[in-house]
């Protein structure tokens, strides 16, 4: 999987204060007495020129985005950021990147098949605001050709919650990215213990993501129910070695077979199929 990401943006702010005080000081000293050497400052405005101006500056601060290659039939693309290159090259499907750390500020993120040109960029792209000290996911998803399936490519921002995760457990993002119509809105099944299963994400539409926290160390089992008869049509084994936050992404491929992506904090990618 080639992960080539390297693009940051350093923008510098002039901070400027100008500040102006007046005042006196009046000493006075007696015969035998000690002598007061403290200064009395004069803080009343009597001129404009005393007055201390106050310069509004609007500082800018940091976001995290990380970007996912999730369209099944999207051949391996390049990634373009407010037009330009973004040093992200012939991504195949599927993968995921580590986060890249930007300037807050509002961002264009488009892509065109891989050695192509801007000019090529596939009509759908995201234009989104990203906002100081919030961290975020693109996922492109969905089918280039109407032929494959009814949910059209897109790329769509979610919000990542990686802060303050309890100790002792793990947060999860799942994200449904399943494109197949076949998967429109699938049940998601706790199976761990299999003589107690348990409903997990119920009525979960394509597009749609929910956050949770599980324990760490403990290997799941996670059934999706398709046909919403309360039985799972497939099954995962979840590793007991996810910690931190970490995006878990329903996916399918061109045959629409079912698999799940896991994505970690530092965007390392793990393909967990079917049992």
């Amino acid at each position: 999987m080639k992960q080539n990401i390297l693009f940051m943006i350093v923008i510098g702010l002039p901070l400027a204060l100008n500040l102006a005080c007046g005042g006196k000081s009046d000493d006075s000293a007696t015969d035998d007495a000690t002598e007061d050497t403290t200064d009395t400052v004069d803080t009343t405005d009597t001129d404009d020129d005393t007055a201390v101006e106050d310069t509004d500056v609007e500082v800018v601060g940091d976001a995290k985005v990380r970007v996912v290659h999730l369209s099944p039939d999207a051949p391996g693309v390049d990634l373009y950021v407010n037009g330009e290159t973004a040093g992200v090259d012939g991504v195949t499907f599927p993968a995921g990147s580590g986060y890249l750390v930007v300037p807050a500020a509002e961002y264009t993120f488009e892509v065109a098949p891989a050695g192509t040109s801007h000019d090529d960029v596939v009509p759908v792209g995201l234009t989104a605001t990203l906002e100081t000290d919030k961290s975020y996911t693109a996922i492109a998803h969905g089918y280039l050709d109407s032929a494959n399936g009814s949910n059209g490519f897109a790329i769509t921002p979610f919000v990542d919650n990686t802060e303050s995760i309890t100790d002792g457990n793990f947060r999860v993002h799942v994200i449904h990215a399943a494109a197949a119509d076949a998967f429109a809105q699938v049940d998601i099944w706790n199976l761990t213990d299999p003589n107690n299963p348990s409903p997990l994400i119920e009525n979960f539409d394509y597009g749609a993501d929910v956050e949770t926290e599980l324990p760490t160390g403990v290997a799941f089992v996670l059934g999706v129910d398709v046909n919403d008869d309360q039985v799972a049509d497939a099954e995962f084994n979840i590793p007991d070695s996810l910690t931190g936050y970490v995006g878990l992404y329903a996916v399918n491929d061109t045959a629409g077979t079912p698999f799940l992506f896991a994505h970690l904090e530092d965007g390392a990618t793990v393909q967990i199929n079917a049992n």
